[in-house]
């Protein structure tokens, strides 16, 4: 099964300000991460299969499970993966989550399947509007 989405969600996503990073490859994941300025975590990130939509969900907790383990880096990389979605913190409580679209999105784009790979943020939003704040 293929989990990438349609080229028409991706320019709508990108249209609605979606971040991109959620459709990454564990690839892009970790030339992301050489970019960043630490090319000794690129095999973690390949290893462990982490893709965009993973990616966005890895905080300080989750860098040393696959292999991230200097403080200072697990800092500055887990600050850099929350400005990917332009957030202070990373939600995981989903009644919390549920009071911010975009973030309940990018939750959603988390899971794998044709449906949910090729919803596009505005149909969300529109199928959803009365559940956010």
């Amino acid at each position: 099964m293929n989990d990438r989405p349609s080229r028409f969600v991706l320019e709508a996503d990108t249209r609605s300000g979606v971040p991109m990073a959620i459709y990454w490859t564990s690839s892009q994941v970790a030339d992301w991460v050489v970019e960043q300025g630490y090319p000794q975590y690129r095999d973690c990130f390949i290893t462990n299969h982490i893709s965009g939509r993973h990616l966005l969900y890895m905080d300080a907790s989750s860098l040393p499970n696959i292999g991230v383990t200097n403080f200072l880096h697990i800092r500055d990389l887990a600050g850099k993966i929350r400005g990917l979605i332009g957030v202070d913190h990373i939600i995981k409580n989903m009644s919390i989550s549920m009071s911010d679209p975009m973030i309940a999105y990018i939750n959603m784009k988390r899971r794998s399947g044709r449906v949910t790979q090729n919803t596009p943020y505005r149909d969300f939003f529109s199928r959803y509007r009365r559940w956010f704040k």
